[in-house]
Parts: C-alpha cells; structure tokens; sequence
C-alpha cells in the first residue's frame, strides 16, 4: 500500500481546521472543520476537535469488527465527553466537521462521507466520486473578503445543521453518524480522499475533470494537487471568475494506492 497525504491552511494567519491521517493498514480519514461566525462556545476551537475527532475515528476505524458508521458515531460520543466544563455544546457554532473515511477490504474500499468531504474511488474505469451534497452552498455574490456575507452564511447553515431537511455532520451528536453516505466499491486500485479545498479544481474551479484530478493526485501526490489549485485560485484574487468567500480554503488530501500484491492490510 502506498499512503501519501498533505494537508495546509488556507492562509498563513489563520490556523488549519482541516485534518488528514493514513495508516499501513489500509485507513485513511480526512475532516473539515467548520469555520464559524460567531465563536464556538468552546474552550478548545476548532483546530483541537478536528485533531481529537481524527485521532478517535482512526483508531476505531481500524477494528475489523466494527462499521465505519460506528466508528464515527464513537469517535463523535469520546469528544464529546472530553470537552471541558468550559465548552457550551448547546453554541450554534459548537465545533464541528465534514467527514471522510476509507478502509481497504482485499480489492474493495469501504467508505463514508458525512457533508462536503469527498471519497474518489478508482476501479479501473470512470472514478465513483462519493460525496453529500446536502449542505447549502450559496456562493452568489460572493467575494473573497467579504466578511459579513460569508458570516450570514453560516448562519444560515447553523440553522439547518443537524436535523431533518437540513445536512449532517460530525459535532456533538453520535447519531449525525447514521446519516452519513456509506457503501463499497470493489476492484479498486486508488482512493483519494479529499476535503473540499482539495477538491475544487474539479468542483468550484472546474479546472480538472475527476479523472485528472485522480491521476494528478496518485502519480505527483497530494501536496502537489494543493499547490496546483493554490496557483489556479491566484489567477483570481477577487473572485470574479469563480465565486468564493475565501481566495484559498484550507485544504487536505490523502492517497492509498494498491501496490501489485499488496492487501487491504497494507502488507
């Protein structure tokens, strides 16, 4: 198995809310957090949940015995419980994140996605492109820099967060887990995992069709695929060509690639 993964901010002043990770034995998760307008009510932000939701959700993911929707839904319930007397979980902007896993079985990969995060399956022919479109996304006027649009925005999303009609995702309620987009894709060779930074050279950008962005992420590596969107969205500052609240997002991607022979256990 061969495991490649990048993972940056979308400016150096601000930290990273995204979190990838990758194992030898075939597990790969990469989260988004969410950037909120109003705080969090957490002591810890959002930089500390996406680290402590990796950490969980990778270990559990990797017991062979369990689903990928339990793993996510135990990951959420020991953050949850290792928040401090100081976090309002009941805050609209309670830290939160979009999710994606992947597990290699023999040829086939499991995988879950939960919002916006992206699961790319290779298996020989067009790639099956794995994600929830659920979560509004309204870019209309948008324009890198305009802070209290984007704010209203999000709040927008508060309310739709987590409950039926609205979109799902990782946050304080084990059972945002059951809604996640989950499957199988057999005779894979590659799985990229992306956020939705990684992935805007082939969504938002329209730069890349999946196919490209698949084999630029197998055969140059992910940090290449970050720095290819990161000159395409410099060609566009102001975001006239392509709508967007922030000329660069935070970004992370990781890749597993089946070597001839290899298993699903990565050996």
């Amino acid at each position: 198995m061969r495991i490649a993964l990048a993972s940056t901010p979308g400016s150096a002043a601000t930290p990273n809310e995204d979190w990838a990770g990758a194992s030898a034995w075939g597990v790969a998760v990469v989260l988004d957090g969410l950037t909120e307008a109003d705080g969090t009510g957490c002591e810890h932000g959002t930089p500390w949940y996406v680290r402590e939701l990796g950490g969980q959700l990778m270990r559990l993911a990797a017991r062979p015995d369990g689903s990928l929707t339990e793993a996510l839904g135990g990951a959420i319930a020991l953050v949850r419980d290792s928040h401090g007397p100081g976090c309002d979980l009941t805050h609209a902007g309670s830290p939160g994140a979009t999710a994606a896993v992947a597990r290699w079985r023999d040829a086939a990969v499991e995988y879950l996605v939960l919002s916006d995060a992206y699961v790319v399956v290779d298996a020989g022919t067009e790639p099956a492109v794995l994600t929830d479109a659920s979560m509004p996304d309204r870019v209309d006027g948008a324009a890198p820099h305009d802070t209290d649009g984007f704010a209203a925005v999000i709040r927008e999303r508060q309310r739709l967060r987590n409950r039926p009609g609205g979109y799902w995702v990782a946050q304080s309620d084990p059972s945002a887990a059951t809604q996640a987009l989950t499957g199988v894709v057999a005779d894979a060779t590659s799985v990229v995992l992306l956020s939705d930074g990684a992935a805007a050279l082939a969504t938002s950008l329209g730069a890349l069709s999946w196919r490209e962005l698949v084999d630029l992420a197998v055969t140059r590596g992910p940090a290449e695929l970050i720095a290819a969107t990161r000159e395409v969205e410099a060609r566009d500052p102001h975001g006239r060509v392509w709508p967007r609240f922030k000329v660069h997002d935070d970004a992370s991607a990781v890749v597993l690639h089946r070597t001839t022979g290899a298993t699903a256990r990565g050996r």
